[in-house]
Order: structure tokens, then C-alpha cells, then sequence
């Protein structure tokens, strides 16, 4: 088993920020329809430095799926990404794979 999580900067480049409903939009039109068997979403803060040597700081988003190593499942984390990046013009969503001891998953 895997633990993969996206990470979703909310500020826009350029100015603004996503909203609150542009999110829960794009959570509904675009991550519900690929994982209708469930995820885990949670908000942070993120830093970061820019290509122009700035300190960055932005509210995130993180999307979690537990999952056994399938090229589907790559692919939907691919298009939610992609999607993502395309609709707030975003440079980067971050994806961070993670082993899981399968002697710790109970299905």
C-alpha cells in the first residue's frame, strides 16, 4: 500500500487567492467523480521560496488517498493535478508518495 498526497497552494500568481467556493467546487467537479470510494482532505500553511529568492507563505490544501501501487491511480492523480494547475494558473501541485505497512491497513 501507498499514502500519496497532493499539495494545493491557494494563492493565485499574479494576485487573489483561491476561495473557499472555488475549491469546494473544484474538490466536487474534479476529485469526488476519481476517488468516489473516499480521500482525506485537511488545511495547512505552507512556505516556500521563490524562483526569485522570496519567501513565499500560503494557505494549502492536501488531498490523501491510500491506495494499492496502481497506473490508474497514478493517472487520476495526474489529471487532478493538472486540472488544478490549468484552473488557478498554478505553477506546481507537490506530490508526496509515502510505503505503508500493509500489517497496518484493515480493509
Amino acid at each position: 500500500m501507498v499514502s500519496d498526497r497532493l499539495f494545493f497552494g491557494r494563492s493565485i500568481p499574479g494576485g487573489g487567492e483561491v476561495t473557499e467556493a472555488q475549491w469546494n467546487s473544484f474538490v466536487a467537479d474534479v476529485i469526488v467523480p476519481r476517488f468516489p470510494e473516499g480521500f482525506s482532505l485537511w488545511r495547512g500553511s505552507g512556505h516556500w521560496r521563490g524562483d526569485d529568492g522570496a519567501a513565499v507563505s500560503e494557505q494549502t490544501c492536501v488531498l490523501e488517498t491510500y491506495h494499492r501501487p496502481d497506473p490508474a491511480v497514478n493517472a487520476k492523480l495526474d489529471e487532478i493535478a493538472r486540472a488544478y494547475r490549468q484552473r488557478f494558473n498554478q505553477d506546481a501541485v507537490v506530490l508526496v508518495r509515502t510505503p505503508i505497512e500493509e500489517t497496518w491497513w484493515r480493509r
